[in-house]
């Protein structure tokens, strides 16, 4: 499985670097806010349990036509994301930067609508994480060994997302679901479901 999951970074890597050259293509540019949910899941006592985070993302991406002919597009950007979970007087917040790379082949409907099915690597890499509790005037660093006993929080995140774009003249509406290679903790890991909403230029 390690080797699979090495293999497909430097494949995705080879495409960035190709579509940085410089061609001919038509590409687009896209800006879009979303919600963002995260899901983590840990087992306890033998049973498995979740917690939702949900959050909201604001971005940027550029689209590469990867040849003149089909309709392959490769999509790069960048998103910070900010995602919350609260709960009887305890509360755990991470804002971080998310660095999706995607794959897609666009099915043109009409003249002003298409429908491209995607899948990608996510990068995420968790910039701040706090953890509250009602009363005590300081947090925890989620990210801090010595503050959470240890066990502190991984600051770099990477998964796979699948996922479908919605194209309508500039409008645009996408929505894609992923999990995470890594454990953002000790035994937890992370989904994550998104729906974007943006303009293409």
């Amino acid at each position: 499985m390690r080797k699979f999951k090495c293999l497909l970074l430097l494949a995705f890597i080879g495409l960035t670097t190709s579509a940085f050259a410089q061609n001919d293509y038509t590409g687009y540019n896209r800006i879009y806010v979303g919600y963002t949910g995260v899901n983590a899941k840990w087992s306890a006592d033998g049973e498995s349990v979740s917690q939702k985070f949900p959050g909201f993302s604001v971005g940027y991406l550029r689209g590469f036509s990867l040849t003149q002919k089909v309709p392959l597009y490769l999509e790069v950007g960048g998103a910070l994301q900010y995602n919350k979970w609260s709960e009887e007087g305890e509360s755990a917040k991470i804002f971080g930067l998310n660095i999706p790379v995607s794959l897609l082949y666009r099915f043109n409907i009409t003249d002003d609508f298409s429908i491209s099915p995607n899948f990608g690597l996510n990068f995420r890499l968790n910039l701040t994480g706090k953890y509250e509790v009602d009363g005590v005037d300081e947090s925890l660093n989620l990210f801090d060994d010595d503050e959470m006993g240890g066990e502190g929080w991984k600051r770099f995140q990477a998964g796979w997302h699948i996922g479908a774009n919605f194209d309508y003249k500039f409008l645009h509406l996408g929505v894609n679901w992923g999990t995470d290679f890594n454990e953002i903790t000790a035994d937890t890991n992370c989904r994550t479901t998104s729906v974007t909403v943006g303009w293409n230029f």
